[in-house]
């Protein structure tokens, strides 16, 4: 391997390395460029969209919340007046037997049994909605019932659950729940103190209301999403288990610490091992309705409005993603049509301030001159008597002597193109120049008139080399002219003493033959002077036909005739087939004897 060839071996990576590293600088540049143009845009999309979705989640979540929470308060305080309903009902009884003369005069009588069974026999099938009714002493003994217990009378019927409130309240009280003695249901009491005028208690009258009727009605509800409704009585006793059944269990720990925070709490809400709880005070009875639920399933709303706007705030990430690098990608193609509508710019400006040729841009309003190159500066200067002092841009295009006086005007008003060829101007110096003048109006895309393209060119080095040449061409015509003229004047003796000697010779063949060849050469040599001529002619615009009537056939041989020896000495041979019907033509026979030989 040459050394010259190593060398370009060398070189040649090297460029091509360079390239490369060119290549990976002007990437990593256009990509720091285009991660300018995004962080930018993603902080200016993301910070807003992301504190928008924030407050406005924290805004939907705390309404929600609330709504939730008010709408369960509602609930729950309606199903606390549906309970509350039912033993208000059986109360009113109660508040209206407590102060019947005829009750108060049972009690007060002596063996108050019989007659007292006798009349709940008769008032308690009246009242549909009571489970039982009762009459009892002063001490809580039992005096008549419904359902009847004989076995009951004379002992105590459960009054340690009521006797305390019943003697201190002058309205019926609700006792919390129990087993009934006579058939172990479930019930609450509502008892009332029946006091005589002088405020001495004369006995008790009360109602039963059995928990499973309370339960019946509530089962006819329909409670969604895990939804766990509950009442609880004075202990905090729960009345229900599943489905409304009634609880057989009675108090729990989880239920004294149900009743402990409702004590407690004063907004209707509270949370527990994971549950919300809403509760709602029953009017007159001591009892609490209460709700719970899972709290997940609780704001279970909350949970799919998080969702939703996590949701949207990704959309909204990714998109301001997409939108960053979408609009970096239009910035960066903006910057560069930018750098590339500069670098035209300057190579423009560049490029007509180096033309030969005057540009200017003429003003359509001030007629002024916006923009001029050197170049018209210059000719401005040499040919349109603008003083040196002035720059060309301080002064109008009527003060530049060019152009004819009004063409501007003319091309402004009418948008024809203005056009002068070889326009003979004198400079400074009185020497003739010639200049091209083109004028063009320039419009805009709304047909708005831009101004009037002002071109020039200096034709003067054409003009003089075409007078030289045309000066050139014409002596070389003349002395053509007299070249041919000089040349056949020998030829014409030569060809007369030719026909002479073919006259006198004897008929000798190679004599006769010799003297065919001479004369055939003569006659060539003159064709070849008359084909110098008419190159003259032709250039002047002087060349003559000789129109008449000739036969085709005849031309063609006589064209042969001249060829016939060159023919024969290249070995061809030229056979003739004249069978054409017209054979005379109207047509200069030495011209067309000519275009044959040719």
């Amino acid at each position: 391997m040459s050394r010259l060839t190593v060398i370009g071996q060398f070189f040649f990576s090297r460029k091509a390395g360079m390239q490369l590293g060119d290549t990976i600088t002007k990437r990593r540049r256009d990509r720091f460029e285009r991660s300018k143009i995004i962080f930018p845009i993603l902080l200016a999309g993301w910070i807003p969209s992301i504190l928008t979705l924030i407050v406005s989640y924290t805004i939907l979540r705390d309404t929600l919340e609330s709504r939730i929470l008010r709408d369960r308060q509602t609930l729950i305080q309606l199903v606390g007046h549906l309970v509350g309903h039912d033993l208000s009902r059986s109360s009113d009884i109660i508040n209206y037997y407590q102060t019947l003369p005829d009750v108060a005069r049972i009690l007060g009588g002596t063996n108050p049994t019989p007659v007292a069974q006798q009349w709940l026999n008769t008032a308690f099938y009246s009242h549909p909605n009571i489970d039982g009714m009762f009459f009892l002493a002063p001490d809580g003994a039992l005096i008549a019932s419904i359902p009847t217990a004989p076995e009951m009378v004379g002992k105590d019927f459960g009054s340690s659950f009521w006797r305390e409130q019943a003697n201190a309240s002058e309205e019926p009280v609700v006792s919390p729940v129990h087993a009934r003695l006579t058939d172990n249901r479930l019930v609450t009491n509502i008892v009332a103190a029946v006091r005589a005028p002088d405020q001495r208690i004369l006995g008790y009258v009360g109602d039963s209301v059995l928990v499973e009727r309370i339960g019946r009605r509530l089962s006819t509800i329909e409670f969604s999403d895990r939804f766990l409704f509950e009442v609880l009585d004075q202990n905090g006793v729960a009345l229900f288990a599943n489905d409304f059944k009634p609880n057989p269990g009675g108090s729990s720990a989880e239920a004294g610490v149900l009743i402990k925070e409702i004590r407690e709490n004063k907004t209707g809400h509270f949370e527990e091992h994971g549950s919300l709880y809403s509760f709602s005070p029953i009017e007159n009875t001591g009892w609490v309705a209460l709700v719970e639920q899972p709290k997940a399933l609780a704001y279970k709303p909350v949970h799919d409005l998080l969702q939703r706007m996590t949701l949207l705030a990704a959309w909204l990430v990714a998109l301001t993603a997409v939108f960053a690098w979408l609009g970096s990608r239009f910035y960066q193609r903006q910057m560069e049509s930018k750098e590339r509508l500069e670098r035209e710019v300057v190579f423009n400006e560049k490029m007509l301030a180096n033309m030969p040729s005057g540009i200017a841009f003429v003003d359509p309003t001030s007629r002024r001159f916006l923009h001029a190159n050197d170049a018209f500066a210059r000719m401005a200067e040499r040919f349109g008597d603008l003083p040196a002092s002035r720059d060309i841009t301080e002064i109008t295009c009527d003060d530049v002597k060019i152009a004819p006086p009004g063409a501007i005007e003319r091309v402004l008003t009418f948008g024809t193109p203005f056009h002068l060829t070889e326009h003979a101007l004198k400079d400074q110096t009185g020497m003739t120049h010639f200049l091209d003048i083109n004028l063009l109006r320039l419009q805009g895309a709304h047909e708005t008139i831009q101004g009037v393209l002002y071109l020039v060119e200096d034709k003067t080095r054409d003009v003089t080399l075409r007078q030289e040449l045309i000066a050139a061409n014409a002596a070389k015509d003349q002395f053509l002219a007299q070249l041919s003229h000089e040349l056949r004047s020998p030829l014409a003796p030569v060809i007369a003493m030719v026909g002479e000697l073919e006259a006198e010779v004897p008929d000798s063949q190679p004599v006769r033959e010799a003297l065919e060849v001479v004369r055939r050469n003569v006659e060539l040599e003159a064709r070849l002077i008359d084909d110098l001529l008419d190159v003259t002619r032709i250039s002047k615009g002087k060349l003559q036909l000789s129109f008449e009537t000739i036969s085709i056939h005849e031309i063609l041989q006589r064209a042969y005739e001249i060829c016939r020896n060159e023919i024969e000495a290249k070995n061809l041979e030229v056979k003739f087939r004249l069978q054409a019907v017209h054979t005379y033509v109207q047509g200069d026979p030495a011209r067309l004897q000519q275009v044959f030989w040719n």
